[in-house]
């Protein structure tokens, strides 16, 4: 349970810093969100990754919680950059 605890903010908080940058804005949105609303995506996305971090640190203790969070931070950056690579696609299986 902790390890799905972990992953899941490790997953949004990379979605939601990907969606802080306008370029990434414009490809999945059509727009540009306002700058308070950019800085917020980012603040709360290094909140969850913080978050993260400290579910894991709580569940598995500092150390192995550490080694476990780099994990699930490398497979959230992955699933993100595989989803904004992937983005026609998924879009296109969006839109059936």
């Amino acid at each position: 349970m902790t390890h799905l605890l972990t992953a899941l903010p490790c997953l949004l908080g990379f979605a939601l810093l990907l969606l802080a940058m306008a370029r990434h804005q414009q490809d999945w949105l059509k727009r540009k969100l306002p700058p308070p609303t950019g800085r917020l995506l980012r603040i709360s996305g290094f909140a969850l990754l913080t978050a993260a971090f400290a579910i894991a640190g709580l569940g598995f203790g500092w150390t192995y919680g550490t080694l476990v969070w780099c994990g699930w931070l490398s497979v959230g950056s992955a699933i993100t950059l595989t989803a904004q690579t992937n983005r026609e696609r998924i879009l296109a299986l969006l839109r059936r």
